[in-house]
């Protein structure tokens, strides 16, 4: 939604870069859109593309509307989906932030999802592992490893 945001393939794009070079990678997933991306069969999707890359983690966040970014979005919505402007304004009456038990509920289900699809959760900021190579370097003890690569975004 964001103008001049790289699109989500390309994000995964980067997610799998990551892992090629054997550097693990959380993805957040945001925001999830109230009564637009939070369909269960969409956070399914969603969730297995993100798996797909090669990620070790993900975590939602459901959209939080500022000041400013509020009267944006309603005003997006109202061109886009006029019919979802009375339950979105509902949803955010109380402020910024939809209420918790949508938040917990969008977080349980992707984090379920994350379980079935071999991912987990993360905790305290910390990504689940992926488990440490047990082969030997094919190359042997004593080979130099190969020049460092810088990866860049765009």
């Amino acid at each position: 939604m964001e103008p001049g945001a790289p699109a989500p393939e390309r994000r995964l794009d980067v997610v799998r870069a990551l892992g090629e070079h054997g550097i693990g990678c959380g993805v957040l997933m945001a925001p999830v859109l109230p009564f637009l991306s939070d369909d269960p069969t969409q956070l399914r999707a969603t969730v297995r593309a993100i798996a797909a890359s090669g990620a070790t983690s993900v975590t939602p966040l459901v959209l939080h509307l500022r000041p400013g970014a509020r009267e944006w979005y309603m005003a997006w919505l109202g061109h886009h989906h006029p019919h979802l402007v009375r339950r979105c304004e509902r949803l955010y009456a109380e402020g910024a932030y939809a209420p918790k038990w949508y938040q917990r509920r969008i977080t349980r289900q992707v984090h379920e999802l994350a379980q079935e699809y071999g991912m987990g959760p993360t905790r305290a900021g910390m990504p689940r592992r992926a488990p440490a190579p047990t082969e030997p370097d094919p190359a042997g003890p004593g080979t130099e490893a190969p020049e460092p690569v810088q990866l860049t975004l765009l």
